[in-house]
């Protein structure tokens, strides 16, 4: 009988997967986001989290904490940590970046899309907008605009910056602002002998003068912060225009413009041979001695004004009433209404200086006495565009 002899050899189980497994290992932060991927403006408690029972710590941070609380501001602390399983020996290992900004930024200040238009002051509409820094997590954005009123002195402005943390700082800064220009200058000219003498409304502000003889020819004879000025060593009878810009403190401007011819003539106003389109303003030289003047006005032989100013100027009028009959004898009335007396003919005038001495009454004596002084003068008349002439009391209208 023969026996077989089996010999049954027990090979060990293969466990698929189970060697090379590694161990579970994840880090959780605190507050959120918990995967501890963003920046924070808190402190921040970070957690390693693993399984106890099958892994231990091996390696990294996590041997000396399980769990810790970062407060300082970093662009990134790096942690580690490594757990490796009790029964395969398979290692897990995971980094975490902390990156913490608690800090606001700083407002480093306006930034302007343009310097200041004139001294410190804008005068019209400017970009703006506010700088910051931000040592941490940096600067992220900062409001701005633009500025276009109201006017002030130091307008406050309000903004902020924001860094990438989400750290908000708000601040100001002030600007001067002006849009409003002076108000148009009141500008007179008195012509003299070889200059004219400048006065205009100023309110404190800075004034230039420009002197036009002719489109080409053009030079700035006065600049500063008075109200008059006298242009001198011009040429008698040659017409210059003045051109009188004020300019306030924000270089605002606004102009006015006006034209004198320099005479030796006692009559300095209206000039020989101007067109006048609205009654003139007369002005004459001042005589030595005189207290007041006779200023005369004909149409024709016939006087129909006679006023007794004790300056030397007289503004006329489109209308008035006057004590003179004809032939220029005191009466009967003579009414210039309801048509204008300058309307047709304009002014025919004889101008009276009458001395100090011994003159009493002489206001309302029609012949010329002793130290009387006649001033004559040529005038255009432009509503006929005739001229007129020297006549035995005064200047006569030439029809």
């Amino acid at each position: 009988m023969k026996w077989v002899v089996v010999l049954a050899v027990a090979a060990p189980l293969a466990l698929t997967g189970v060697a090379n497994a590694t161990p579970s290992l994840s880090a959780t932060c605190q507050p959120s986001p918990t995967n501890c991927a963003s920046w924070y403006r808190v402190p921040v408690k970070l957690k390693w989290v693993w399984d106890n029972n099958t892994s231990t710590r091996t390696g990294g941070d996590c041997l000396n904490w399980s769990e810790r609380t970062f407060a300082s501001d970093t662009v990134g602390t790096k942690v580690t940590c490594e757990v490796t399983e009790d029964g395969t020996g398979a290692t897990a290992g995971l980094p975490v970046t902390l990156r913490i900004d608690r800090t606001q930024p700083s407002i480093t200040g306006p930034g302007f899309g343009r310097p200041p238009d004139h001294g410190d002051w804008f005068n019209h509409p400017v970009a703006f907008g506010f700088t910051g820094q931000d040592a941490t997590s940096g600067v992220e954005s900062c409001t701005g605009g633009t500025y276009g009123g109201p006017d002030g002195v130091g307008v406050g402005i309000s903004g902020s910056c924001r860094d990438v943390a989400g750290n908000v700082t708000s601040g100001g800064f002030t600007l001067n602002y002006d849009a409003t220009p002076p108000p148009k200058p009141t500008v007179s000219l008195l012509p003299g002998n070889h200059r004219v003498a400048i006065r205009w409304s100023s309110a404190l502000n800075e004034a230039e003068i420009v002197r036009v003889e002719k489109a080409s020819s053009q030079a700035v004879v006065f600049r500063g912060a008075t109200e008059k000025f006298t242009d001198t060593k011009l040429r008698n009878g040659h017409r210059y225009r003045y051109r009188v810009t004020l300019i306030d403190q924000a270089g605002n401007t606004s102009t006015a413009a006006k034209s004198a011819v320099p005479t030796n003539a006692p009559l300095l106003l209206p000039a020989n041979g101007q067109h006048l389109r609205n009654p003139p303003m007369l002005a004459w030289k001042r005589v030595r001695h005189a207290r007041y003047y006779n200023a005369q006005l004909l149409r024709g032989d016939r006087k129909v004004l006679s006023r007794w100013p004790r300056r030397t100027r007289l503004q006329l009028h489109e209308r008035w009433r006057s004590r003179f009959g004809s032939g220029g004898v005191e009466g009967s009335a003579s009414r210039c209404e309801p048509q204008p007396c300058l309307k047709r003919n304009v002014a025919v005038l004889a101008l009276r200086a009458l001395d100090a001495l011994g003159l009493q009454g002489a206001e309302r004596s029609d012949q010329l006495g002793p130290g009387l002084v006649r001033l004559d003068h040529v005038v255009d008349v432009a509503a006929l565009g005739r001229r007129v002439g020297v006549g035995e009391v005064g200047l006569v209208v030439v029809d």
